[in-house]
């Protein structure tokens, strides 16, 4: 009966390492994010963009999408805001009734894998 016991409190043990190391990745997995971020200005057309708010690990950081990958950019810096600013207006003047409709750089064109995300700029 002992050695029942002994059994049973291993079996358990790694059965609660196994939850913890699977929750863990897979929590990894549904929410990666921003964790460092360039101050770099991105060289490729941006065609898109995201607002990482600070939470956990996670850093405020600015998304950039272009046709390679996704870049983690301080929001702080000058040019970033300048970009974000006409993303915006871009996306306005293509929701806008009264213009015309015309591909925009500021939505992406596919959806927004944050998996993806780099904090290198390739230049």
């Amino acid at each position: 009966m002992h050695t029942n016991t002994a059994v049973m409190r291993s079996l358990a043990i790694i059965v609660i390492i196994a939850f913890t190391a699977w929750t863990i990745t897979d929590a990894q997995k549904i929410n990666p994010c921003c964790v460092k971020v360039c101050t770099a200005k991105v060289k490729e057309p941006i065609i898109g963009y995201t607002l990482q708010r600070e939470n956990l690990s996670c850093i405020r950081a600015v998304v950039f999408q272009t046709e390679s990958g996704f870049f983690c950019i301080d929001p702080q810096q000058p040019w970033v805001k300048e970009k974000v600013m006409e993303l915006r207006l871009a996306q306005k003047n293509k929701l806008s009734p009264s213009s015309p409709s015309s591909p925009s750089s500021s939505s992406p064109s596919r959806p927004v894998s944050p998996r993806l995300i780099t904090s290198t700029v390739r230049g």
